[in-house]
């Protein structure tokens, strides 16, 4: 298989419909359809099926077509990347980012980046922070902004960055009315648990422990912070969530932070959210993305990523 034969099954799956493939790629239906038999062949099972009128993806199809999408974004980040290299200012750059990342750090940095910038054409993709580091060794993503480090030999930190932390619960909530609350209390409470680095992960495997197993209350892996906060002011849950992603909740009242105590009844020790801007090791470097790190380098410094 080739380019060709990618590029006419992606526009397929989009049309559904062979006919409207060959007028945009302005192909022939009997060229159309031998290349699809080709692709067919090499993949060795069939990607369409007859649907009425049109084409429909079968299974097969529908698992291919990541792959197929992915091939043609690597290869076109290849062909970017090499017109960038000779035209100074223009090209692309494709950012990966956690949803949290993405909307209170990323955005801003993107708003100087692209008045510093306005030939690079800028791609953000959304993954989870677990997933950030794959977009960057298959050359989809040039950087990325995730949640802890990552400890792939390939794979190098730019920059860290760290943000404060805060135990929140809606107003409504029991504990929202204490002036303070223990580890205990938050071990026997519905606890909502996401991934913002090892370090959080710790303090709350600590609060875990402050009780036995059968006194722990429920705990409910969820993200992105948007969907905690939203269970947060329903009443539900409590939730380690950056400061910076609770803000206007608390200034406007909906949502409170704990202030939380160790057994002794000194304030407990709360984690960083830990953020790092990482890209590949070994990869000529992409002057656009060169220019977008120092962006982030030097704005994200200047964000409120902690109460004041």
């Amino acid at each position: 298989m080739n380019t060709d034969h990618l590029r006419l099954f992606s526009v397929i799956a989009r049309h559904r419909s062979l006919s409207r493939a060959a007028a945009e790629l302005g192909l022939g239906q009997a060229t159309v359809s031998d290349r699809l038999r080709q692709l067919e062949a090499a993949v060795g099972t069939p990607l369409f099926e007859r649907q009425g009128r049109g084409v429909a993806l079968t299974p097969a199809g529908e698992a291919f077509r990541v792959y197929a999408e992915r091939a043609l974004d690597v290869l076109r980040e290849g062909a970017e990347s090499a017109r960038a290299a000779s035209a100074g200012q223009r090209g692309s750059v494709t950012m990966a980012v956690t949803v949290t990342s993405g909307a209170y750090l990323f955005a801003p940095a993107l708003v100087a980046y692209q008045r510093s910038h306005p030939g690079v054409e800028v791609r953000v993709r959304s993954v989870h922070s677990s997933e950030a580091p794959g977009q960057i060794l298959d050359g989809v993503a040039h950087l990325a902004l995730i949640s802890g480090p990552s400890l792939h030999p390939q794979i190098e930190s730019v920059a860290r960055f760290r943000g404060q932390l805060l135990v929140a619960a809606g107003r409504q909530h029991p504990l929202a009315a204490r002036p303070a609350v223990s580890l205990a209390d938050l071990a026997r409470a519905q606890v909502l648990v996401s991934f913002w680095g090892p370090a959080c992960q710790s303090f709350l495997e600590r609060v875990r422990a402050a009780v036995g197993e059968a006194e722990a209350g429920p705990w409910m892996e969820l993200s992105p912070v948007e969907l905690v906060k939203g269970m947060l002011l329903a009443g539900t849950g409590l939730s380690v969530v950056p400061a910076i992603a609770a803000r206007r909740e608390l200034e406007a009242g909906d949502l409170v932070a704990l202030t939380v105590l160790e057994a002794n009844g000194r304030p407990a020790r709360l984690p960083d959210w830990e953020i790092t801007l990482i890209r590949h090791k070994r990869r000529p470097p992409n002057a656009a993305a060169e220019a977008l790190a120092e962006t982030l380098r030097r704005v994200l410094p200047s964000l409120p990523l902690a109460l004041s």
